[in-house]
């Protein structure tokens, strides 16, 4: 087993806030977010990779159907994946005074930031085409 030593990722389990619906979430987490955090140079500057994935209600019906086990809604309504050349590049930009005047106030307008959780992880590639 090796980690890769040109990248890391934290990945964030993200909750919407309360009273949002699912709909209203990822439209904003995918448009308005989406657009403030990629406009900030220290993002543009320091992220490798900046990816989201949207929970499907639809995917998780057939998924859930196909594997034959109940239909259970996950906690989570989305996972972000920041990818840098390190932990120190990612948190450069959480602490930058750029990130904490646009995009960190916009989190609170679709997540419900005390229920998300934050995985910081070492990459194992194990297929990648």
């Amino acid at each position: 087993m090796s980690y890769r030593t040109d990248r890391v990722r934290i990945v964030t389990l993200v909750k919407r806030k309360p009273g949002m619906t699912r709909e209203e979430f990822h439209k904003y987490w995918a448009g308005t977010h989406r657009e403030l955090f990629t406009s900030l140079e220290i993002t543009k500057k320091n992220l490798l990779k900046y990816e989201q994935a949207h929970t499907s209600d639809a995917a998780l019906k057939q998924m859930a159907e196909a594997f034959g086990v109940p239909i259970m809604e996950s906690e989570w309504d989305g996972i972000g994946v920041c990818e840098a050349e390190s932990y120190d590049k990612i948190l450069e930009i959480f602490h930058s005074e750029e990130f904490q005047k646009i995009a960190e106030p916009d989190a609170d307008n679709f997540m419900d930031r005390p229920r998300c959780q934050l995985l910081p992880l070492g990459v194992i590639t194990v297929i990648d085409k």
